[in-house]
């Protein structure tokens, strides 16, 4: 397996792979140094504002990027802007106080209106830094490379997005940002693959080998030869795989999508998935100073239901552990799962409640969608009841749980689990780690490894113990991908398998040439 496997919001489509440019800090500091004052400053900055809105306009062309560099350039041109930096340098400011001073004014009035509005207020502080820059003689131009890469900041402003058209950037990964920021807008529309709200992207360093998958959010530093050969195809899709996407009723399982935003729905339905396997929810809650709300959460469910009107889609909540910190979190501490997935959450009941009830009212407005709501890293029967129990509260109709680890797949176990959960899911990168006793960033785990006779085993023995109690079960690691280890679990009875939107027409392809088709689906 690759160096390490990061997980942020996917935003737009595709694959991308190449080394990594790293920007530490996209914002420049500055010091409030100059002494210019009244009306004098009051002329600089409204020069060095026109300027700016300027270049933004010319920057502009067509579509939904254009929309957003001209929204920009107006909210420069806004003369309420401008009468409160006078204001600022009435009171004895100098010209660099009073422009972030009105800035950052506007800033914390959209950061009151929170959600869409309160995202804005990022791109005002990155106006302010550009509009400073101006005054200080400095052309806030970006320096790249002349060579195709992957661009990794902090943070990711509309302006330095706009900036990357032109260049040889192939790809974008940030630590902050969300799916619905004007950044991603522009990145979307411009095709350039991109994932946001990475937890650990801090850590890749200039010159790394990187494959983005915008579909799924996943980050691949330092991938394996096999992993890179296994997405070559995705980011080059032959002609014959994408002319002739076989239908769900041609493969012998369901192909599922795993996603990490509802923005990815179009992706998905043009790869040929007939539901979601997989929707992670954790990327509504990184970078959070505290828990979204019941209502910020079913504006995210409800669009994804929509999607997949008359479908399947299977929700995991909220997986966290100590890669993904979040200050408004209980730790869970002790023994060989510490502070990872249900036990967290039961720890937190509220931030469960609200997310379980958020999922099961989201439902109530797209009942046509098929719900099914899994948990997490679950290790004992004791938590599956517990959180079947509150799942059913809430109002929730289909409940299960992930096989991620070997101790919840012992036979006396799992069966037991399956008398209260509806359907299992089998995450084998967590399984194949832990079975074969390596650790979760292991720099040699392929994905051939989740063929290993031990982990084989696990997975056999759930599948008997599933057949006998009727449920079914699906596999949504990364190893389902694999049309090798996806021949094998459908031998051994998986429902569905779910990989990345991306991946799914070349899963699909070596499917059907198989041949193979059981007598009946489930």
């Amino acid at each position: 397996m690759a160096k390490q496997v990061l997980v942020g919001a996917g935003v737009g489509s595709g694959i991308a792979r190449g080394p990594a440019f790293v920007l530490h800090n996209t914002n420049i500091e500055t010091s409030d140094t100059d002494d210019i004052t009244g009306e004098r400053a009051a002329k600089n900055i409204k020069d060095a504002i026109d300027a700016l809105a300027k270049d933004l306009e010319a920057k502009a062309t067509t579509g939904a990027s254009a929309d957003v560099l001209f929204a920009l350039a107006a909210i420069l041109r806004d003369p309420v802007l401008m009468e409160s930096i006078r204001t600022f340098l009435e009171e004895g400011s100098g010209a660099e106080r009073a422009v972030r001073g009105a800035f950052n004014g506007f800033g914390r009035q959209l950061e009151k209106l929170g959600g869409y509005f309160a995202e804005r207020a990022s791109d005002l502080a990155d106006l302010s830094v550009q509009v400073i820059d101006r005054l200080k003689g400095r052309s806030g131009q970006q320096t790249f490379p002349d060579h195709a890469f992957v661009l990794v900041a902090n943070e990711l402003s509309p302006i330095l997005a706009a900036g990357l058209k032109g260049t040889k950037a192939i790809g974008v990964i940030t630590e902050k940002g969300s799916a619905t920021s004007h950044s991603a807008i522009i990145t979307r529309s411009a095709n350039l693959p991109t994932v946001m709200g990475v937890v650990g992207s801090w850590e890749i360093e200039n010159g790394q080998d990187l494959i983005i998958d915008a579909t799924s959010g996943q980050v691949f530093v330092e991938p394996t030869v096999e992993e890179a050969n296994h997405y070559k195809e995705a980011a080059y899709p032959s002609t014959a795989i994408m002319e002739k996407i076989p239908t769900a009723e041609d493969l012998p399982v369901a192909i599922m999508a795993n996603l990490g935003s509802a923005f990815e729905v179009t992706t998905a339905h043009k790869a040929g998935a007939s539901g979601v396997g997989l929707y992670r929810t954790e990327l509504l809650y990184l970078g959070q100073t505290e828990a979204p709300s019941k209502a910020a959460q079913m504006f995210e469910y409800t669009k994804l239901l929509a999607g997949f009107a008359g479908q399947r889609v299977v929700v995991r909540v909220l997986d966290i552990d100590v890669d993904k910190p979040l200050p408004f979190l209980k730790t869970v501490r002790g023994g060989k799962y510490s502070n990872r997935g249900l036990r967290v959450l039961l720890a937190n009941p509220e931030v469960l409640r609200t997310q379980l009830e958020a999922l099961a009212q989201a439902h109530e407005y797209y009942p046509n969608t098929d719900l099914w709501v899994m948990a997490p890293m679950v290790v004992t029967v004791a938590e599956t009841k517990k959180f079947v129990k509150m799942a059913h509260a809430a109002g929730l109709k289909k409940v299960g749980i992930m096989v991620e680890v070997p101790e919840i797949a012992r036979q006396r176990t799992i069966r037991k689990v399956l008398k209260y959960v509806d359907f299992l899911s089998i995450g084998t990168n967590d399984l194949t780690q832990y079975a074969l006793g390596k650790s979760r960033y292991a720099s040699t785990l392929p994905l051939s490894e989740a063929r290993n006779f031990k982990v084989l085993q696990i997975i056999d023995e759930v599948m008997h113990a599933a057949k006998e109690a009727g449920k079914p079960v699906g596999v949504c690691g990364e190893a389902a991908s694999d049309p090798i280890s996806a021949k094998v679990f459908i031998a051994m009875g998986v429902e569905s398998l779910s990989a990345s939107p991306s991946l799914i027409p070349q899963l699909a392809s070596a499917l059907d040439e198989w041949g193979w088709v059981p007598n009946s689906k489930k």
